[in-house]
Parts: structure tokens; sequence; C-alpha cells
């Protein structure tokens, strides 16, 4: 009789310790989508920055995730004395994918200002 239930309370220990590492690789794989996802939004963001966007919205695909940045000026100062002013622009990149069946995005934002003629 003890060992029955000795062997039912190991079998139930074995099904819990399965059910978390399942759980726990769930989340692994959750987190890694995540920061590959921020790593996309980041690069697609540098290389607005890094250039001079038009205001409007573009897509574009970089690996498994699909990407929108939309340029929004937000305002503008003009340079006295010079034919130049300086522009504030709003870029927001929106980056999703699929993941088990459903799609999850993500979204960054930033500041940019460029001096314009």
């Amino acid at each position: 009789m003890e060992v029955m239930v000795a062997a039912t309370l190991m079998g139930l220990v074995l099904v819990i310790i399965l059910q978390v590492l399942t759980s726990t690789l769930q989340a692994q794989e959750a987190s890694r989508s995540n920061t590959q996802a921020v790593l996309t939004a980041q690069m697609v963001l540098e290389n607005f920055s890094a250039r001079e966007a038009a205001e409007g919205v573009f897509q574009g695909k970089e690996g498994r995730f699909a990407y929108q940045v939309t340029v929004t000026p937000q305002f503008q100062v003009p340079f006295p004395g010079q034919n130049k002013r300086l522009v504030c622009s709003l870029l927001q990149v929106m980056v999703s994918w699929e993941e088990r069946g459903r799609t999850k995005t993500m979204e960054l934002q930033t500041l940019r200002t460029m001096v314009k003629k």
C-alpha cells in the first residue's frame, strides 16, 4: 500500500514539474520574440533617424517582423537671418509578428529634429 501511495505522489510531482518546465519554455520563447521585435523596431528607427524622411507612412518587413513607420511633423522653428528651419518630427514604428497563431504588436516612438532649408 505504501509503495502505491509513493508511486502516485511521484507521478503527481512529475506531472507538476513537466507543466512548470513547459510554462518556462513558453515564457522564454515569448521573451525572445519580444526582444527581437524591440531590436527590429530600434534598427528601423535608427535607419529613419539617420536619413531625411518625408512625412508619411512607410511599411516594410525584416525577417518575420512586419513594420510600419509613421513620420509626423510636430513643429518648426525658423533660424533668424538664415534660410533654414528646425523641424521636429514624431517617428513611430509599429512591429507585428505571428506567435502561436496570434498576431503580436509592439510600438516604439521617438522625436527627431533636423535642420532643413
